[in-house]
């Protein structure tokens, strides 16, 4: 995995003919990123639409799979009147990935080096890319399934910017520049949001994990009365993996409290469970039917325990500097800040809307995730910084008076 993210894709020792020109070296760059997502959200359908006779027309599986691309960009359909805006971020992750790695190959074989060469790559880059999403969503308009084309426009151009420009930055060498730039304070409280957000995601797939398998056996009923076949369980099971990351984010969310919703009027948090009627698919068999009682908010821990990391992180980051403890604080109140708004962000997107009335809801409350975050992981964070800073203090103090003893003559 570090290599993948790392080096670059089909990078040569000489620039292929032509790429030597920015946009020219974009437009391959996004093309290929737009045509790699679209086969992926494709080639599912059609190998099912095959393994079921190839019957219906051809155009079928194609718009199905343009209807999956634009959901994973997080781009809604229209159902009959209904909205359906829930991405699967397994592809939503998995594009981005592909944008960001053709932007660093676009960028080496442009032989970008400046801020203005680096707009020359990004610029077209997005717009191949909004292009190609207006054109998905115009395919994806059929028999009551439609999708507007300029909000397909704007969504895209938000995630290729993302994509490319991350990707375009990384290359140059932009990025490790600006954040040395940064002040030390800044720095830790970025690395420290860091760690929360990658230990709510550990303590998510924890909780993940352990509800799969204490509910085993309704997931696989689930499965069998579906008879979707060897085909269609393989598909089923694609599906799965690639909303296992809305999931993980679920599941973060029900480790700070709040919990997250399957529709209006139901919850699942520590402090209970109440369901509705769901979907007979086997991922909502991995929910639980009930809470087994108090110990349930042990999973408390999990935050806690991330936000006690974070703030060790933060002191060792500005012990070098020697900061005051006040400043010490605001970095570690830094790392609270930035964690609540990167775990809002994150469960924006991981929920939505699955269409019917009673589904209009699903997914945590981003601003519930995001408070609980501060509270749950940044408050610790907080109160280990200032008391690590706190004893380093003391310490100086102590041998700062051994010291001025040990150097006073003897009367």
């Amino acid at each position: 995995m570090p290599d993948l993210l790392t080096r670059p894709l089909l990078r040569r020792d000489e620039p292929a003919w032509g790429s030597r020109v920015p946009w020219f070296a974009a437009a391959l760059a996004s093309g290929w990123a737009l045509i790699a997502s679209a086969s992926l959200s494709v080639l599912p359908a059609v190998a099912v639409w095959i393994g079921e006779g190839a019957n219906a027309p051809l155009s079928d599986p194609l718009r199905f799979g343009a209807r999956i691309w634009l959901l994973s960009h997080r781009i809604g359909l229209e159902v009959d009147g209904a909205s359906i805006v829930l991405a699967p971020l397994g592809m939503t992750f998995m594009f981005v990935l592909l944008m960001y790695r053709s932007a660093r190959w676009a960028a080496h074989q442009a032989g970008t080096a400046t801020p203005r060469s680096m707009l020359a790559v990004i610029g077209p880059s997005v717009l191949v890319y909004v292009l190609g999403a207006v054109a998905l969503a115009m395919v994806s308009t059929s028999g009551g399934i439609t999708s507007s084309a300029v909000a397909a426009a704007g969504i895209a151009a938000a995630w290729a910017l993302v994509g490319f420009g991350v990707g375009v930055v990384h290359e140059t060498g932009f990025d490790e520049v600006w954040f040395a730039r940064l002040s030390p304070e800044v720095r830790a409280a970025l690395t420290g949001s860091a760690v929360v957000i990658a230990g709510l995601f550990v303590a998510g797939s924890v909780l993940v994990v352990v509800s799969t398998v204490g509910n085993t056996t309704q997931i696989g009923g689930l499965a069998e009365a579906l008879e979707a076949g060897v085909l269609g369980n393989t598909a089923l099971a694609a599906g799965s993996a690639a909303i296992m990351p809305n999931g993980v984010i679920w599941a973060a969310s029900f480790s700070l409290g709040p919990g997250f919703a399957i529709g209006a009027e139901t919850v699942v948090a520590p402090g209970g469970v109440q369901l509705g009627m769901l979907p007979a698919v086997p991922p909502l068999g991995a929910l639980p039917s009930d809470v087994p009682g108090t110990l349930t908010w042990v999973v408390l821990a999990g935050p806690i325990v991330a936000g006690a990391i974070a703030g060790l992180l933060v002191y060792r980051t500005l012990e070098p500097y020697r900061e005051s403890i006040t400043t010490v604080v605001l970095a570690a109140g830094g790392t609270a800040a930035a964690s609540a708004l990167g775990m809002s962000a994150l469960a924006m997107l991981s929920g939505g809307s699955m269409g019917a009335v009673r589904l209009a809801e699903v997914g945590p409350v981003p601003w519930e995730v995001a408070a609980m975050t501060f509270v749950a992981c940044g408050v610790p964070a907080m109160i280990t910084a200032t008391l690590l800073t706190w004893l380093r203090s003391r310490r100086s103090a102590s041998a700062d008076a051994a010291s001025a003893r040990s150097s006073t003559p003897a009367d």
